[in-house]
């Protein structure tokens, strides 16, 4: 018996990306249909049940697609997550420093040069093999010593806040920014002696080990 199509619904504020990515899948077989924001493609679930969710990261006003994987996973489990994005991680394209939920595939736009490389991925994601398909370089996984609090620190002096700003932007105190670098600079094992800007220091090492400085 032949098996149905596949069924695959792209999330992208890009109107004109989506619309040529649902044209390469419908010629590899899939069924696809498209929406734009994260409250569009949460009614498409449940109207087209697709096996797979083909899902970017920003999607303009509104929930974010980090929250939609989140929504989903909680609601409908049975639906698979592949993330497509120009974002070295999840965690770069939120102002709050949501990471990804558990069993969620990661592609990085400007990483995948030919069909062929989607369609694989896909294929990998819906035989439930997610963790085979991960170029993001999350913070969590570099950094796995820090909390997720200390990640955002991190992640909001590497875009160049200050200490007030950081403050502000996290609800912290400016004295719990400043005892929260002083972890990461000994989580990193920077040189504390003086010889050293450490500020300067520890972003170039976040920078390096996320990829965060080629995100486009």
């Amino acid at each position: 018996m032949t098996k149905p199509p596949r069924r695959v619904l792209v999330v992208d504020d890009d109107v004109l990306l989506a619309s040529l990515v649902k044209k390469s899948l419908t010629s590899e077989g899939f069924v696809v249909e498209t929406a734009v924001s994260a409250a569009e493609g949460r009614r498409k679930v449940n109207a087209f049940d697709p096996d797979l969710v083909l899902l970017d990261l920003a999607l303009g006003a509104g929930p974010s697609g980090v929250h939609l994987a989140h929504a989903l996973t909680e609601r409908r489990p049975d639906v698979a997550i592949l993330v497509l994005t120009k974002y070295p991680d999840a965690q770069s394209a939120t102002s709050d420093g949501v990471d990804l939920p558990v069993g969620v595939g990661f592609l990085r736009k400007q990483l995948v040069s030919e069909p062929d490389q989607l369609v694989a991925a896909i294929e990998q994601v819906l035989a439930d093999r997610p963790d085979q398909i991960r170029q993001d370089k999350s913070p969590r996984r570099t950094f796995p010593e820090l909390p997720d609090k200390g990640i955002v620190v991190l992640r909001l002096l590497a875009e160049g806040h200050s200490n007030q700003e950081i403050a502000k932007r996290t609800s912290l105190s400016v004295k719990s920014v400043e005892r929260w670098l002083e972890r990461i600079y000994r989580e990193m094992k920077l040189d504390t002696d003086g010889s050293v800007n450490l500020r300067v220091a520890a972003v170039r090492r976040y920078l390096k080990e996320t990829g965060a400085a080629d995100r486009g």
